[in-house]
């Protein structure tokens, strides 16, 4: 395909094929529809252009799942969009280093872009429009950072509390801290596994200060990626891709078979006269649309 330059467009949302459309975190979607809501798109989705006869849809999507999601959801029918003239293979490998690239921030890199905006003299507000989260969210975090509490809020950030609980417990006593994980338990707030993970968090609290690091904040030693390992990275996913295409192809052929001994079956009146007599005159919709000569119908 020729490669002309890039440009950002408004295309129809509907004339967008998402390709390898992944799981959403209903959270996350949720927070990304949210800020869009409030504040619009502020980056552009990347789809590619599809050639003539190559697709089903002019565009395919390369990055940019969530953001699409959340604009189809909030009723808009077109989307800015960053188009791309490359190859579908181009486009495969730009969605997996997209992906790669991709990360959560860590609980220590929110509160740091958390105070640095408060430094810099911005309210809550402004905060929480910029990061794409709530005002109480924000409230909350700097009440933490200014009592200290990098602990709490580390461990509220991974999930391991709730926000508000760890506020409370910023604000209690070592023993009304207990009983505030006591009441959190009773009511359900903290379950399982992480009343034990709670408690920990109070007992390292308690002995080396509130902000000391653990293993609940200490960031994960990555280690950059070399081409090496992002050719290999991109040859196991085409792998993964060709067994889930021949795996459909297998189950397509399936279904044709299915289907033709179902046409066949319905096209004979005793057996259509059985069904009725066994009282089977409803039959799923797909197989009911097979029906041509008569018989039972949904």
């Amino acid at each position: 395909m020729t490669n002309h330059p890039s440009r950002i467009e408004m295309i129809p949302i509907a004339e967008i094929a998402v390709v390898n459309p992944r799981v959403r975190n209903p959270k996350i979607h949720k927070t990304i529809t949210e800020s869009i809501e409030r504040v619009g798109l502020k980056r552009p989705i990347t789809v590619r252009r599809v050639p003539a006869g190559e697709g089903e849809m002019p565009y395919a999507l390369i990055c940019g799942q969530g953001r699409l999601e959340s604009c189809k959801s909030l009723g808009e029918t077109e989307i800015a969009a960053l188009v791309l003239n490359v190859s579908d293979e181009a486009g495969h490998v730009m969605s997996i280093v997209e992906n790669i690239a991709r990360r959560t921030p860590s609980a220590v890199e929110t509160m740091e872009q958390v105070r640095v905006l408060r430094q810099r003299g911005y309210s809550d507000a402004d905060i929480a429009t910029k990061l794409g989260c709530t005002s109480s969210w924000v409230n909350n975090v700097t009440h933490l950072l200014e009592r200290g509490e990098k602990r709490l809020l580390t461990a509220a950030e991974a999930g391991q509390i709730p926000l508000n609980l760890a506020v409370s417990i910023s604000r209690a006593s070592d023993s009304e801290a207990q009983k505030l994980l006591l009441d959190a338990y009773e009511c359900g707030e903290l379950k399982g596994q992480k009343v034990t993970i709670a408690r920990k968090i109070l007992g390292q609290r308690a002995r080396s200060g509130k902000s000391g690091f653990d293993a609940f904040s200490k960031p994960l030693n990555r280690q950059p990626m070399t081409p090496e390992d992002l050719g290999k990275l991109y040859k196991k996913d085409v792998e993964i891709h060709r067994r889930i295409r021949k795996k459909s192809e297998y189950v397509q052929q399936s279904l044709l078979l299915v289907r033709q001994i179902f046409k066949e079956l319905f096209s004979d009146k005793e057996f259509c006269e059985t069904l009725e007599a066994e009282r089977l005159a409803t039959v799923p919709q797909p197989l009911a649309d097979l029906l041509l000569y008569g018989g039972p119908r949904r």
